[in-house]
């Protein structure tokens, strides 16, 4: 039986000062504009033999609603510390990804090697962006439209 999942962008922000993103260590993050092609790569994947419990898809609505609960449950210091430490044009583009309708597949990679297994059997999709957020730090992952 595979463990439950520990989903960055899910926990409280309660009681922390590090916002999601900063604590995202071993997940890929791919933004879709169009819910129904996040839908059939989530499909796509699962079929390929990639686990149930290592996705989750967050269409906009949810995305939306997940960020306004963690704005209201984020202290003073807690939103400074994220101004200050935020990649600023990634969390726009989350954001705005929501905003326009778009959906949000987070996948579980623990390793680079399997971060790049999952971008292998992502170039079948069309996707906007991937980051992986690996030991190695942040890595954007540019897909390649031919």
């Amino acid at each position: 039986m595979t463990e439950p999942r520990d989903w960055p962008f899910e926990r409280p922000a309660t009681g922390t000062l590090r916002p999601w993103f900063l604590s995202a260590m071993g997940y890929l993050a791919v933004l879709f504009s169009d819910g129904v092609e996040a839908e059939r790569t989530r499909n796509g994947l699962v079929e390929s033999g990639v686990p149930n419990a290592d996705l989750r898809l967050y269409p906009s609505s949810r995305t939306l609603e997940i960020l306004a609960h963690q704005r209201e449950e984020r202290s003073a210091v807690a939103r400074a510390v994220e101004a200050l430490a935020a990649d600023p044009a990634a969390k726009k583009r989350y954001v705005d990804n929501a905003e326009a309708g778009g959906s949000a597949l987070w996948l579980y990679a623990p390793t680079a090697d399997r971060a790049d297994q999952l971008v292998r059997l992502l170039a079948n999709y069309n996707y906007e962006s991937a980051r992986y957020y690996g030991d190695d730090g942040v890595q954007d992952i540019l897909r390649d439209p031919g």
